[in-house]
Formats: structure tokens, sequence, C-alpha cells
């Protein structure tokens, strides 16, 4: 059985594409992988299931086209739409100190060491040289730098992050 520490969210499942079961999968622009992927894993009912992939090519900075074995038409590929995709985190890929992409963290938790647990991080905006998490608390968001120098722990097997976040951050 696939745990959600041993995958990376890495984007939704939007709408068919063309009529052969093509699907446009959305991927954050940061999104790089290291090699050939053999197959990704959608949540179904809470349920991680892999597919294999049979196509998989860029379509724009922020969609891929994806095709799954066995899934040939449109009518077969319905029910996909609107799936949380993820891969396996032997994919990712890691930038020179070994610390993986910042996308890489979407749906983990994050936890301030004076405040507490602050939410999970629901979108990584990596537009600028700034990189920031927005994290989510129900109806409250917050956007937090994803400064490693305020980051104090990184707990792959219950997917949280740790910071230390400069005075009143944490209450913005």
């Amino acid at each position: 059985m696939i745990e959600l520490n041993q995958v990376v969210r890495i984007g939704k499942l939007v709408k068919p594409h063309g009529v052969n079961g093509e699907m446009v999968l959305t991927v954050p622009e940061s999104l790089d992988w290291t090699q050939e992927l053999d197959c990704l894993v959608c949540s179904m009912d809470g349920i991680l299931v892999p597919f294999w992939i049979e196509s998989l090519r860029p379509k724009t900075d922020t969609t891929v086209l994806v095709k799954f074995e066995g899934y040939d038409s449109v009518e077969a590929t319905t029910r996909f739409i609107g799936m949380t995709v993820y891969m396996s985190r032997e994919f990712v890929a890691q930038d020179e100190s070994g610390m993986p992409s910042w996308s890489s963290f979407i749906d983990w938790k994050v936890v301030d060491e004076e405040t507490g647990p602050l939410g999970v991080i629901s979108a990584v905006d990596d537009s600028t040289p700034n990189i920031l998490f927005l994290v989510r608390d129900g109806e409250r968001e917050r956007i937090i730098p994803a400064n490693d120098e305020w980051i104090t722990g990184i707990d792959r097997n219950s997917c949280t992050l740790s910071f230390n976040l400069p005075q009143g951050l944490a209450e913005l």
C-alpha cells in the first residue's frame, strides 16, 4: 500500500485532451523531474492508487499531457478529472544541497515552534526569488516565506515542516 509520506503532490487532472485518453495535468512551474516516470499515483476515495503511464509530454510550463495505460477514450478518463496526482519522492529533483524542490512540500503540515500548528501548505509561489508558501488552516490563509534559515525541521514520516518564525509573522 502506498503511503502519503512516500509520494509528493504534483498537481491535478483538470480535463480530457483530445479523444484518445490524454488528460491535462496542471503542475507547478518549478516542477523538475530527475528521470522518466513509469507511473503516477492518484488519490481515489482516500486511497493512493498507481497508474502506469503510456505517454507524458509537456504542453506549457504549468501543464502536462498524460495518458494512462488502458484508458483510451474520453469516457474512460472522465473518472480521473479533478483528482490530485502524486509521484514517488525518488523522482523529485533536488538542488545542489540535496534539498527537494519547494513544490514537493505541498500538502505538508506547518508548525511554528512558538505558535504551534499553522495549517497545511496548499500552494508555492516561486515566481520571484523569494519563495512563498500559501498555508491554509480552514478559512484562514497565511503567506510564509520559504526561508531555509527559519526551517528547523523536516519530518518526512509525518509530512511536517517545522519553523522558528520571527515574532509576529505567524499571526499575520
